[in-house]
């Protein structure tokens, strides 16, 4: 028998065998600014068993990619495509802002709602729009939504711009409690509710680590005591409610991880865990990259190379396996949708690819380029980035990504400079895209800007 952290309890975990059918139920988890270190697999002194055991029974996922902040990350994962298309690309969707995931994109909950999974829930943080209808969870393929649709609200309060941001379908909710809590129990709960009906669909967004750095004080305890936390720096108690934030997140993790073993359909259920962009910066040493270089906001690794892992028993060769596949945020959808054996044609092409061959053990590798955005692609051995991006780099920066994973310095002599070539190829036709709408920068109209009560809207 295994064990997990549920809660605040350790409870046996066993493998069911699942009910005979051919779908898998899908549960994907974020989690928010967390840090390449900071889970304990990475050396970490934050216990995450919960999570150490997804990349160490699974496949851990050594080279997932993702934009380097939340809104980007999340409208390229619900898409399959690169979030430079939307205008959604540099800068989160922030509270004053007008615009969210365009209506012509179909997303994962759409593609899946045609595929036979008649539930499909998103909890917690949405973040991909919320001043029209358009852009809310039950218009872009959802059945249930439960939780904010803004970032960075208030833990306990959950309240985004002094206005309760906190609901149920399209109502306000004024349930009480740490909100990482209730973001779990809620998943947990669909998860047993609809593992009865066939295969479902649960996307579940932790607001956590993500600030204000707020923790149930019994979670703090377990890292310090009081005394000894009324003594520190406000950065160092921010620190500490940190690590507290990603104790807690893990405990939920546990919970939702309970809930599909208990509901019998452990074997034939795919959990996807990822973060969605690296560790925030001046939070050293409590919030961790190293031994990545960079954080949040850049295409250096530690902004966009995150902890990540994949699980499923039925149809993946499991077992302590470390995937140096490029791979990302705009591959899941693709990924997802040939599992599940869909034939039509997208409604927009895909830019990412379904790496279904490596995860099955068919095929080793496949070699592809991908595009971080902003003048920065990847491939298999190679990282470039272009210089005069937002990065303020002088010069190209290019290096052997596979030997220099810290980015410490620059290649000068490539193994194979005609992949350097295609690669540099690939960041330009990136570079070229033209958007739907263009991006605003975060602080525009933040200005006398008013939240509606109770973030509730009519326009559609």
């Amino acid at each position: 028998m295994k064990t997990l952290y549920v809660g605040m309890a350790i409870m046996p975990l066993g493998i069911a065998s699942g009910a005979a059918q051919q779908k898998p139920n899908i549960v994907i988890i974020v989690a928010d600014d967390l840090g390449w270190g900071d889970v304990s697999l990475h050396g970490s002194v934050i216990p995450t068993p919960n999570i150490d055991r997804l990349l160490n029974e699974g496949i851990e996922l050594d080279r997932f990619y993702t934009a380097p902040v939340s809104s980007p990350t999340r409208c390229g994962l619900m898409t399959g495509r690169y979030p430079s298309r939307f205008g959604i690309r540099k800068t989160v969707i922030p509270p004053w802002r007008d615009y969210g995931l365009p209506e012509e994109e179909e997303t994962m909950a759409d593609v899946l709602g045609r595929n036979g999974y008649t539930h499909r829930a998103a909890i917690g943080k949405w973040h991909m729009g919320h001043s029209r209808l358009r852009y809310y969870p039950l218009n872009r393929g959802f059945t249930h939504f439960h939780g904010a649709l803004n970032g960075a609200f208030d833990y306990f309060e959950h309240t985004r711009e002094k206005e309760l941001d906190w609901h149920d379908d399209w109502e306000s909710c004024y349930e009480k409690g740490y909100a990482t809590d209730l973001i779990a129990a809620e998943a947990a709960r669909c998860i047993r509710e609809y593992a009865k009906d066939g295969p479902y669909f649960v996307y579940t967004c932790f607001n956590a680590p993500h600030s204000p750095y707020q923790a149930p004080e019994e979670e703090i305890r377990q890292f310090i005591s009081k005394e000894e936390f009324d003594a520190l720096p406000p950065k160092d108690q921010k620190g500490w409610t940190y690590r507290a934030m990603v104790s807690r997140m893990d405990k939920g993790i546990g919970a939702i991880l309970g809930a599909i073993s208990e509901s019998g359909e452990w074997d034939n259920t795919i959990i996807l865990f990822l973060s969605d962009n690296g560790g925030v910066p001046g939070m050293e040493p409590y919030c961790v990259n190293h031994p990545l270089r960079g954080n949040k906001f850049d295409e250096w690794e530690g902004g966009v190379r995150t902890v990540a892992g994949i699980y499923w028993i039925k149809g993946f060769r499991q077992g302590n396996r470390k995937l140096e596949q490029v791979t990302g945020f705009v591959d899941v959808l693709p990924t997802l949708a040939d599992i599940i054996g869909v034939k039509n044609t997208p409604k927009n092409p895909y830019d990412g690819i379904s790496i279904l061959g490596v995860l099955s053990g068919e095929k080793e590798q496949i070699d592809r380029d991908m595009y971080l955005g902003c003048g920065a692609g990847v491939c298999g051995q190679y990282k470039l980035i272009l210089a005069g991006q937002h990065l303020g780099l002088k010069k190209d920066f290019i290096t052997d990504i596979r030997q220099n994973p810290s980015e410490k310095r620059e290649s000068r002599i490539y193994e194979d400079p005609e992949r350097v070539i295609q690669l540099r190829q690939t960041v330009l036709e990136g570079d070229a895209i033209v958007p739907y709408q263009e991006e605003i920068p975060y602080g525009k109209g933040q200005k006398d800007f008013v939240a509606p009560k109770e973030w509730k809207i009519t326009e559609y």
